[in-house]
């Protein structure tokens, strides 16, 4: 195909090319001249036309006849002068510079502003303040932090996490032609994955070891600073974004590598960590793992696995909550209530562990006998309660005292009737202690001989054995008492704050009321968190509401102090 030709009465002098740096003054009215501006913006215009002499054979002067254009009136009435001259001379115009002219001025004078601003703030006093995209988190921020390794002074501790900030120019401008993808790499950004570890994730692990990961089968190492995005201002960090937790648990295939992944590894790798002292549930793993894919808690977060395998309390005190929160069990005249046990700790997120001093000992006195109900057992250690039965002689003699006996004779005289009243209901100090041990129920307790046809009154201790799981056969016969082990925090992979939520009632979350078993464990369900933790109760349902991600802080896990 050939190029096309412009055609013959084309007038290369009325091109206006765009490369062009001035234009003439009256390309705006529409009649710009045709030989335009110089190429220093002079007006060269002077005249309409260019006369031309013709001259016919045999003629030695010739004739002048006027070029005007048709296009801008065609020959003048006039004709050229007789010097050849043109007879419409054109006033000059003021030429302008172009629009392109105009922008490259610009961006040239942009970039040599923009230079001079980073070399001056790279370098000036303020370099430091000047560099940073903002304030760093309360964590993050101080002498302290400051002093760390490769941190530079003035720097606010950049180079503890920014590894080349104590450089100059030449190794900034190294470290980030090192990085993947380089500035000179734009094709490969759509091969980079969010969530992928950077220079400055191995930075963290430098002062935060073994913060890298939740489980051990993880399918790849996530980006720390993803997660916890940093210059976000003073105080805390944000909570990491949904996002961040659903690029891993609500992908199929993400998760279903990390079952593949758990297979193989044995269960003692999955043991969660314990610190601080504190008493876990332990649930056993399901069998494929924490890899159910799912998008949102109220939509399909799968059902807590204490109930949804349906675990039971392993403790083994024998307790009734519903026969303590019934009309039958009163204090002060009036029935407990949840808060009369279960009374919130200093910072109110969690609750107390009850006691048998603080919680029960105003109902369940070891009072065993009857006639001097201020003998009373000592509570928590068998080899004390069997210490305290065979001084009980001894034991008497201090009560006697303790109520105004300071005669001798009246002291063993009253320790001598005691003791005779004792052996006439028990027989001997063996059989006294296996019933306090071993005695369960209240009705075969020890009683006062009474006259006929009144009833005999009991002891307010019904025995060991009605609260505790007590076993024969221990160290010297000594009986075992099964210890009571109740957990601090129960879904340890969750954090609850009951203080956020005390304008709930206990009852409304904890079906305390119903439960007859100690081995009920009395947790809301997750129906009962989305009744508020949804789009339609309008609480947040994200991800870090109540998980944390790492193993190392058990600090962050969940507590329902069982009602």
């Amino acid at each position: 195909m050939k190029d096309q030709l412009p055609s013959p009465d084309f007038d290369h002098g009325r091109y206006d090319r765009p490369n062009q740096n001035w234009e003439c003054g009256r390309t705006c009215d529409g009649c710009p001249c045709r030989i335009g501006p110089s190429p220093s913006g002079a007006c060269r215009a002077t005249s309409e036309c260019r006369p031309v002499l013709e001259k016919k054979e045999g003629e030695e002067k010739g004739r002048w006849r006027c070029t005007r254009p048709k296009e801008h009136g065609g020959p003048c009435a006039n004709g050229p002068l007789s010097d050849g001259g043109c007879a419409c001379p054109v006033p000059k115009c003021r030429p302008h510079r172009t629009l392109r002219n105009l922008r490259g001025s610009l961006c040239v004078g942009v970039t040599a502003v923009t230079l001079a601003v980073l070399l001056i703030g790279f370098f000036g006093p303020w370099q430091w303040r000047f560099i940073s995209p903002g304030q760093m988190s309360s964590p993050h921020h101080g002498v302290v932090f400051s002093q760390m390794k490769h941190s530079w002074p003035g720097s606010d501790g950049c180079g503890a996490c920014h590894t080349a900030a104590h450089g100059d120019l030449r190794e900034w401008m190294r470290s980030a032609f090192r990085a993947r993808p380089g500035p000179l790499e734009p094709h490969r950004l759509h091969t980079v994955t969010a969530g992928d570890m950077t220079e400055i994730d191995r930075s963290c692990l430098a002062c935060h070891p073994g913060h890298k990961f939740h489980q051990p089968n993880v399918t790849r190492d996530h980006s720390c600073s993803s997660c916890h995005r940093e210059h976000q201002g003073r105080g805390r960090m944000p909570a990491p974004a949904d996002t961040e937790c659903l690029s891993c648990h609500g992908s199929g295939s993400v998760m279903e590598a990390s079952r593949k992944a758990g297979e193989k590894l044995s269960t003692a790798a999955f043991a969660y960590r314990q610190a601080q002292g504190r008493a876990l549930f332990q649930v056993p793993r399901p069998e494929r793992g924490y890899t159910m894919a799912f998008k949102s808690f109220a939509a399909d977060h799968p059902e807590f696995q204490l109930h949804s395998q349906k675990l039971q309390d392993t403790n083994s005190l024998r307790f009734n909550h519903s026969l303590h929160l019934s009309d039958l069990v009163k204090r002060s005249g009036q029935p407990l209530s949840c808060a009369d046990c279960h009374q919130p700790a200093a910072a109110g997120a969690h609750f107390q562990p009850p006691t048998f001093a603080k919680h029960c000992q105003g109902c369940h006195a070891l009072q065993f006998d009857a006639r001097n109900p201020q003998m009373r057992l000592p509570h928590g250690d068998p080899a004390g309660v069997r210490a305290y039965l065979r001084s009980l002689p001894t034991q008497y003699a201090d009560l006697a005292r303790r109520t105004g006996m300071t005669a001798q004779a009246d002291t063993e005289k009253f320790v001598t009737e005691q003791m005779r009243q004792l052996r006439e209901r028990v027989f001997s100090g063996e059989n006294l202690e296996q019933q306090l041990f071993f005695s369960s129920d209240p009705s075969k307790q020890l009683a006062v001989g009474a006259a006929p046809g009144n009833i005999p009154p009991r002891a307010r201790f019904a025995g060991c054995a009605y609260c505790h799981d007590v076993k024969p056969g221990g160290a010297d016969g000594l009986p075992q008492i099964v210890p009571v082990t109740t957990p601090d925090r129960w879904l340890i992979r969750g954090e609850f704050n009951h203080a956020k939520h005390n304008i709930v009632s206990c009852t409304q979350c904890h079906a305390a009321q119903s439960s007859h078993r100690t081995e009920d464990i009395l947790l809301p369900t997750k129906k009962s968190c989305t009744e508020c933790h949804s789009s339609q109760g309008g609480v947040s349902q994200s991800c870090s509401t109540c998980h944390s991600y790492h193993t190392v802080h058990v600090s962050h896990t969940h507590q329902h102090t069982k009602k």
